[in-house]
């Protein structure tokens, strides 16, 4: 009998594995040696086959449901399928410039970017797309700005120091010239650069009430600004979930008590941000740029048949926040990881462009 090499041998059984995810992830349905001696070793007995599928079996890549049936991957099976991904990932040229002119189309909003940005996720990727923002409520500013955006309707654009976007349409029912926005900008941030938000509340108060000149004409603008800071951040500020319906009308019945899992999971909004946070945590400290989650990896039992593709957001050093999609452990992984990666960076481009906005003097509002 001939003896292969042990690492021909174990290129063989990592094809084979390679091929039995392939196969269940287009079929939804166990694979049998007969299969891939056919597809994708021709040259391989079925009785060889079998073999090694047992092997992979034996070290819990794969289980096979029935006695007589195929088999399907495993949690730990997908993991080697993932990590081998991500060494060779590659996204064709076109779809690249394809999401990112939607992209574009999409984001030239400021106020609608998040939730653009996650409703792009699950447009693109057939699953549910979420983006999570880091709490801004204890940091502390580094700049406020004022964007006309209409007549009447100006963006308010909170930068902090560590690198945090907070944004918010302000209604004002009458038109402000540019010009005195530029002035009360730049007087505000000479007031609160550097604070926090509550210090930068109090000072910005005791000047409303005082009548102080440089804001007199525009308090009733101020005031309102002033009351939407006071607002608590909650969860429902920070986390955006898009492409929830997609997902239940893709699923198949095997997997629908999954996803209505998964939907008790996000509408309890406080457990799901608390799951990212600590992620966006770990992210940040190991510097991994790419994060998948399978199966059973997940802290959250709700999320135990599910996989979570995500990056993390960083504007210079900092982590502030991240984004990514929630599908079937089934699901296209060269794909995924690409396109979360992608939208990524272009989310990373436009949250540095609000960090890297020119000086009063430069602005142009026109």
């Amino acid at each position: 009998m001939r003896i292969l090499k042990p690492e021909i041998a174990k290129a063989r059984k990592e094809k084979i594995l390679r091929w039995v995810i392939q196969q269940f992830v287009e079929t939804r349905r166990p694979v049998g040696s007969q299969m891939i001696a056919d597809g994708a070793l021709p040259d391989v007995s079925s009785a060889t086959i079998r073999n090694i599928m047992k092997e992979l079996e034996e070290e819990g890549y794969l289980y096979q449901p029935h006695t007589s049936g195929g088999r399907i991957p495993t949690d730990k099976a997908y993991r080697y399928y993932v990590d081998y991904l991500a060494n060779v990932q590659k996204m064709a040229a076109r779809e690249r410039q394809r999401i990112e002119e939607q992209y574009d189309a999409r984001v030239n909003e400021v106020d609608n970017m998040l939730v653009q940005t996650s409703r792009l996720l699950a447009m693109l990727s057939g699953a549910a797309g979420f983006v999570y923002t880091a709490n801004v409520d204890d940091q502390r500013i580094q700049r406020l700005d004022f964007v006309p955006v209409a007549p009447g309707l100006i963006l308010v654009v909170l930068v902090t120091q560590a690198g945090a976007v907070r944004h918010w349409p302000v209604r004002t029912g009458y038109v402000i010239e540019p010009a005195r926005l530029r002035v009360l900008s730049r007087f505000i941030n000479e007031e609160i650069a550097g604070r926090t938000l509550a210090q930068a509340r109090q000072v910005l108060w005791q000047h409303v009430h005082s009548g102080h000149r440089e804001i007199s004409d525009l308090a009733d603008l101020t005031t309102q600004v002033l009351k939407d800071i006071e607002r608590p951040q909650t969860s429902a500020d920070e986390l955006y979930v898009e492409g929830i319906g997609r997902l239940l009308a893709n699923t198949t019945q095997d997997d629908y008590e999954d996803l209505k899992q998964m939907m008790r999971v996000v509408e309890e909004r406080e457990r799901f941000s608390s799951l990212l946070n600590e992620k966006m945590a770990d992210m940040e400290k190991s510097n991994q740029k790419v994060n998948v989650s399978i199966g059973s990896e997940n802290e959250l039992a709700e999320l135990r048949n599910l996989s979570i593709v995500s990056t993390a957001c960083r504007v210079g050093d900092k982590t502030v926040g991240m984004l990514g999609i929630i599908g079937p452990k089934h699901m296209e992984y060269t794909r995924v990881m690409s396109l979360v990666n992608f939208i990524g960076s272009l989310l990373e481009t436009s949250m540095n462009t609000w960090t890297a906005l020119p000086s009063e003097d430069e602005k142009d509002y026109e």
